[in-house]
């Protein structure tokens, strides 16, 4: 099997795990549901340390919008990289 296809695989899981956490932190702190609950932490240490250094570069041009894009531009970034594999 080719590195490439392995990478482009893992990056697409990814995709998915961001996209799941940014939806879960609309309805975590309003809802009682365990397994939200349960999700969203089991996801945010895996995309919190990836989004914090993007929030931290965009946060003074973003500060005053009162919405984090930084999932956003971290989604662009791994789908420009998964076509750079191939």
């Amino acid at each position: 099997m080719d590195i490439t296809l392995i990478l482009s695989g893992l990056i697409r899981i990814y995709i998915i795990i961001v996209v799941v956490n940014v939806l879960l932190s609309w309805f975590v702190h309003t809802s009682h549901n365990m397994t939200v609950r349960r999700v969203y932490r089991t996801t945010s240490p895996l995309v919190d340390p990836v989004l914090d250094p993007i929030r931290r570069v965009i946060s003074p041009m973003t500060k005053n919008i009162g919405f984090d894009i930084s999932p956003i531009i971290l989604i662009f970034l791994l789908q420009f990289i998964s076509r750079m594999l191939g």
